[in-house]
């Protein structure tokens, strides 16, 4: 599976934590300390507080100001730097987010649901308030933490995530406090505290996130110039803001634009231009944002700013920097001035096979904000209706499933062996429905998957060994498919091992129908493509990738044991210069992936290798039924 999904803005600070004995439970008491010590009785006169100053991220820094209405936890918190500027929010519809490209969408999964309470608890500093009722305190053994020994209480506000409040034992005020979001533990260290009428504030926060596998993402601090208490906050500063679509420009007044796309090796490719110059291929990932690769930024002359890490697919990260795109076109659509990632995707993810464009990126949410999309697998055609541009675009029939987000890709309900749950919906998987180890313990189906088939996967955070096996029954909105096969990942794999989904469903899938996606409308229209699309799973059970240094061989990196590739005799590290005939150097990743596995049963496949030895072999479904 190809994944390169950024999640930019989750913040780091992580560090080892050692737990100590145990000590007798002195909750009251520590509360009161903690209360005391920052002042709660002179934050009661006040209903709301602005923080004005900086934030520093990725290496850029800009202005950054924040609203927090202190009875009820809504807020907005506005960032602008050289590159991009941002915002978050919670009001009476919940919580908010304006991605980097200057549109917002909602996060109103369960998850987000949850984990937005205790935010907005800590954020209203709700623990220095009188009234406790609302939160669920216990007392933790002290713990050390980067050398240093803390008093640690866990507080549960009601509906939200527990939140462990590690205190100073010296000052009795808080240090940092840190919760489980998503497959993230997120810490945020407060410090530099000064008086701001009797109340004690941090006038530094540094926020950040920790995934299972201890990678570290990319960090940032909001710097605090200054504080203002209010009776109420100004009504106009807790709006959200303005979601209209003003950047997108429709040739000779077209109500649409349809640009051929094509599934290569399970990559969905289209072609798009950049500030003029193309046509260049990009994969469009609903779970993934506007990203050049680093050679494509090269080739294309852009400079960088900033530097930070992404986590994504996999347990490690990938670095990041930031650039500015003045225009993308996609057919007879325009987009205007753009901010884009640019990451350093390795050559044989991007390259296509000689003669052909190797991938240039990625786009992603930008596109959905903007356009409700259709993606017609019948066609080859990709169609874009914009928003906010002459007529809406016109609701689908078909089976309409409900979408939620807890960050940036789409969510939905599906059913796996009779049970139900969350699952990303994923263009930018290429390869197998994921099927994530949290949620199948739970559900008692761990083990028909662990047993399953070995396979080599992963994405931006490098590569982990999964399992895979048929599954019994899938369900998605009203219909059932047959033949899906699902591969159990790993709890260290980053956003592919994330306990508050079940899973992650890809290309296997959508590309069966004919896929609509409305953001505006929150939905997902799954509808019959002209003729079944029919799935096949045999493989030849072997990995190889092409070095940038040898383009004309791809060189085997693992062999599945007891597969057809180890029963004809084929070895890591065997050179393979063509496949079934047509020569490694004209073959890019995708259209080898497709020659040795995802075929009929008993597809033929010849191997030519460097050293002038010729392996045949017939692909067989190792997956367990």
């Amino acid at each position: 599976m190809l994944k390169l999904r950024p999640l930019p803005h989750l913040l780091l600070l992580g560090s080892l934590l050692l737990p100590t004995l145990a000590v007798a439970d002195d909750t009251h008491d520590l509360l009161r300390q903690l209360q005391q010590a920052h002042g709660a009785a002179a934050l009661q006169r006040h209903g709301a507080l602005v923080a004005q100053g900086k934030e520093e991220v990725d290496g850029l820094s800009g202005r950054w100001e924040q609203t927090v209405d202190l009875r009820n936890g809504y807020y907005a918190s506005h960032a602008r730097n050289s590159v991009f500027s941002g915002a978050d929010g919670f009001d009476a519809q919940g919580r908010w987010h304006q991605d980097i490209t200057g549109l917002t969408h909602p996060y109103d999964s369960d998850e987000a649901v949850t984990v937005a309470t205790s935010e907005n608890w800590l954020r209203r500093f709700g623990f220095l308030s009188a009234k406790s009722d609302a939160v669920n305190y216990r007392r933790l053994p002290d713990a050390e933490d980067k050398g240093r020994r803390y008093a640690r209480l866990e507080a549960t506000p009601t509906g939200g995530r527990a939140v462990t409040l590690w205190i100073d034992p010296a000052t009795h005020r808080l240090d940092h406090a840190s919760w489980q979001s998503s497959f993230f533990t997120i810490v945020q260290k407060y410090s530099d505290y000064r008086s701001v009428d009797g109340v004690q504030l941090p006038f530094r926060i540094a926020i950040g996130g920790l995934t299972a596998s201890g990678s570290e993402a990319n960090t940032g601090t909001d710097i605090v110039d200054r504080y203002q208490w209010l009776d109420t906050p100004p009504t106009t500063a807790l709006q959200r803001p303005a979601n209209k679509v003003s950047d997108v420009t429709m040739a000779n007044g077209a109500s649409q634009a349809t640009l051929p796309m094509h599934l290569e090796g399970g990559f969905l490719l289209v072609d798009v231009s950049i500030n003029g110059k193309g046509p260049l291929p990009f994969i469009l990932d609903t779970g993934g944002h506007a990203i050049l690769t680093a050679d494509a930024a090269k080739k294309l002359g852009f400079a960088t700013q900033g530097q930070g890490a992404s986590a994504g697919s996999g347990p490690g990260t990938m670095s990041t920097a930031y650039t500015h795109v003045d225009h993308l076109g996609m057919g007879d659509a325009d987009i205007r001035d753009l901010p884009f990632l640019v990451m350093p995707y390795p050559y044989a993810m991007c390259e296509r096979g000689e003669g052909r464009e190797p991938i240039a990126g990625i786009l992603g949410l930008e596109i959905f904000q903007r356009f409700a999309v259709t993606f017609d697998y019948d066609r080859r055609q990709l169609v874009l209706q914009p928003y906010d541009h002459g007529q809406a675009p016109a609701a689908r029939q078909g089976n309409v499933l409900p979408l939620r987000f807890t960050d940036d890709m789409p969510l939905t309900e599906a059913e796996i062996d009779g049970h139900r749950g969350v699952f990303g919906i994923d263009t930018g998987n290429s390869g197998l429905t994921l099927m994530f180890p949290q949620w199948a313990g739970r559900m008692g189906i761990t083990g028909r998957y662990e047993n399953g088939a070995p396979v080599p996967t992963g994405g931006v955070g490098g590569e982990f060994t999964a399992h895979f096996a048929h599954t019994q029954s899938m369900k998605l909105g009203s219909d059932k498919l047959d033949n899906v096969v699902a591969m159990l990942t790993r709890a260290d794999a980053g956003a592919t091992g994330n306990p508050s989904e079940a899973g992650n469903i890809g290309q296997d899938v959508l590309s069966r129908y004919n896929v609509h996606f409305d953001y505006r409308r929150q939905h997902m229209v799954l509808m019959p493509r002209a003729e079944p699309a029919t799935r096949h799973y045999a493989m030849a059970g072997f990995s190889a990738s092409k070095p940038q240094d040898q383009p004309d061989r791809y060189v085997v990196s693992w062999i599945m044991p007891g597969g057809p590739a180890a029963q004809a005799g084929l070895k890591e590290d065997d050179a393979i210069t063509a496949i079934n005939g047509k020569a490694a150097k004209s073959m890019g990743l995708g259209e080898a992936r497709k020659a040795r596995m995802e075929q009929p049963e008993g597809t033929p496949l010849k191997l030519t290798l460097s050293d002038g030895r010729v392996v045949e072999m017939k692909l067989r479904d190792v997956a367990p039924k």
